[in-house]
Formats: C-alpha cells, sequence, structure tokens
C-alpha cells in the first residue's frame, strides 16, 4: 500500500551549510527544481536476522561511534577533484553532527587512526529528528535507518563504503532493530552497488515531487511486491 505525505520544505545541505559558496549552490539548486521535479529512490532493506559476511575494504578500516573530534578529518578536502561540492557536503555532514551527534558511526584507518567515512544509524526514538529531515517514513518498532553517508575525498576508491556500511548496520541491533533501510536514487549506481555489497536489497520505492522551486513536497512510499523485479539489483 503506498503512503503519502506532505512535508513543508527543509533545508537543503547547500542551505545549511553557510557562505556564500553555499549560498550559490542554493540559488542553482532552487532553479533546477523549476516548477515540479519528480525524484524516485529506492528504499533498501538488510535483514538482521540472515547471515552476511561483510566485504573488506581495500585498507583495514574498523567502526566506532562517532565523535566531535573527527570532524575536521571527515570534512577534509584533501585529494578533491571538486572543490565546491565537497564543501558543501563536508559543511552539511558538520551541521548534521551538531543537530545529531548521537547516531553517527565512523569507519576508521587503523593504519594510523584517521576517520574514512561517516553514516548515521537512527532508531525509532529518533523519529521526531528524521521527521524535520523530510523524505523518510516514520520508522516502526524493529526498524532502523542509515542515512547521510559520506567518504573524504581522499579515502574513495578504496571500497570503504560497502565495508563500514555493513559494519555499522548491524548495530541495528544496538536500537532494537532487525531490518535496517536506507534510500538512494534509483540512478545512483555506485552508491546502488555499495549497497548490495553491504547486504542491502530494493523493498520500498520513495517518489519525491516537488513544485514551485521547491517549496511544497509531496512524499509517497510504496512496497515493492515479492515479485517485483526491481527487487534484484543486477550490475
Amino acid at each position: 500500500m503506498a503512503v503519502t505525505t506532505e512535508v513543508p520544505r527543509t533545508q537543503s545541505p547547500a542551505e545549511i551549510g553557510g557562505g556564500h559558496a553555499l549560498l550559490v549552490e542554493r540559488v542553482k539548486a532552487r532553479v533546477r527544481l523549476g516548477l515540479r521535479h519528480e525524484a524516485i529512490r529506492f528504499g533498501l532493506t538488510r535483514d538482521l536476522d540472515v547471515p552476511f559476511e561483510a566485504p573488506e575494504a581495500r585498507i583495514p578500516i574498523s567502526v566506532r561511534k562517532l565523535e566531535s573530534g573527527d570532524l575536521p578529518a571527515l570534512q577534509s578536502l584533501e585529494e578533491s577533484a571538486n572543490v565546491g561540492q565537497d564543501a558543501i557536503d563536508a559543511a552539511w555532514r558538520g551541521r548534521f553532527a551538531s543537530r545529531q551527534l548521537n547516531g553517527g558511526y565512523v569507519a576508521v584507518d587503523d593504519r594510523d587512526g584517521t576517520p574514512c567515512y561517516v553514516q548515521w544509524l537512527l532508531g525509532p526514538a529518533d523519529n521526531d529528528f528524521i521527521a524535520s529531515l523530510g523524505g523518510f517514513p516514520r520508522l516502526k518498532d524493529g526498524e532502523a535507518l542509515l542515512e547521510n553517508a559520506y567518504t573524504p575525498p581522499k579515502y574513495r576508491g578504496m571500497r570503504i563504503m560497502p565495508a563500514a556500511m555493513a559494519r555499522i548496520a548491524e548495530h541495528g541491533r544496538d536500537v532494537g532493530a532487525r531490518h535496517v533501510m536506507t534510500f538512494v536514487g534509483t540512478d545512483n549506481i555506485p552508491s546502488l552497488k555499495g549497497c548490495k555489497r553491504s547486504g542491502f536489497a530494493p523493498t520500498l520505492l520513495h517518489t519525491e515531487t516537488r513544485y514551485l522551486f521547491g517549496t511544497v513536497r509531496r512524499d509517497s512510499f510504496a512496497d515493492l511486491a515479492a515479485d517485483d523485479p526491481r527487487r534484484i539489483l543486477e550490475f
């Protein structure tokens, strides 16, 4: 059954980050939305009761809770090929952490202890915060949400995302979850590949429609039928 919600427009990463460059990106993003814009994402789920062996990254990593002292390394633009966009993404994670440090996890480069990946794991107790973000269903008991993954530029291409994401998902047990969800655009093939390697598969379809340059937003969530071919990610 499809569920449709309408929520006030929330701030984008560009709006939250601050600064002249980010303001410019905010204006560009609004213009791109136009009078009507539709985006479709998969809701992917991993059942923690199903045995799964986490993949290995190309460097040794371990996972732990996020600490405020991790942010400078996670916001580093070293080796960035797109400094403008990476600055926006890094600023967004910093602001996100300032609102919700709890629930954040980092993967750490075991060679020198540098944080090399961050992602948030949120449970039903975080539903009010999740609602403030917009674009996510309300979590039920036994569910958790993985959101806001980010890899600093110097650590990209090392297959850290699937290795770290698989391990962070297992902490869903800490919030009483059996099913861990995450959301990825249907056209974001690199991230979908990473999710598949992390043990996730599509179970839900999220349609986001924005009107009048993003001032009005509607979100619709529909379960994928058990025999829907979109449940199988083939690459």
